[in-house]
C-alpha cells in the first residue's frame, strides 16, 4: 500500500512540474537549432523561439511583428501550424559560421529562408535576411 502510495506521488511529482526541470540547450548545429527554431514559431511557443533571435533592433522587429501577426490568427490556424511538419528543402553551409536553410511547412507549403549565424558558440537566427535576404559583402 505504501509503495502504491510513494509511486503514485512520485508520479505526480514528475507530471506537474514540481520536480526537477531540464533546462532547453541550443543545439550545437545549425540545422536542429534552425529546425528547433522553426519548430518553436510553428508552434506558438514564441518565447522559446525569441531565444534564437540575434540581439538587434531590426531582428527584434522583424520579430515581433511575426508574434503580433501569430497572435491575430484564428484557433483553426493556429492548430494548423501546430500540426505541421518542417519541410527542409535545401540547408547552404556557407562557411563555418554561416547557414542558410531554405523550408516550407506542411500547411502553408511555402518556401522560406532563414540564416543561422554562430555568435560566442551560439547559433542564432538573422531574421532580418528572412525579409532582405542580403548577406554582408565582404
Amino acid at each position: 500500500m505504501r509503495a502504491t502510495i510513494l509511486l503514485a506521488l512520485l508520479v505526480l511529482i514528475s507530471t506537474s512540474g514540481c520536480g526537477p526541470r531540464q533546462t532547453y540547450h541550443k543545439p550545437n548545429d545549425p540545422l536542429e537549432a534552425g529546425r528547433d527554431f522553426i519548430r518553436f514559431a510553428l508552434d506558438g511557443n514564441m518565447d522559446e523561439a525569441r531565444q534564437f533571435i540575434l540581439p538587434g533592433p531590426d531582428n527584434e522587429r522583424l520579430f515581433n511583428k511575426i508574434v503580433a501577426d501569430y497572435e491575430k490568427s484564428n484557433d483553426d490556424a493556429k492548430a494548423a501550424y501546430k500540426e505541421a511538419s518542417i519541410i527542409v528543402n535545401k540547408v547552404e553551409n556557407l562557411d563555418d559560421s554561416t547557414t542558410i536553410i531554405n523550408f516550407a511547412n506542411s500547411y502553408k507549403k511555402k518556401n522560406s529562408e532563414i540564416k543561422l549565424v554562430k555568435l560566442n558558440g551560439e547559433w542564432w537566427v538573422d531574421f532580418k535576411y528572412t525579409f532582405t535576404g542580403n548577406l554582408p559583402i565582404e
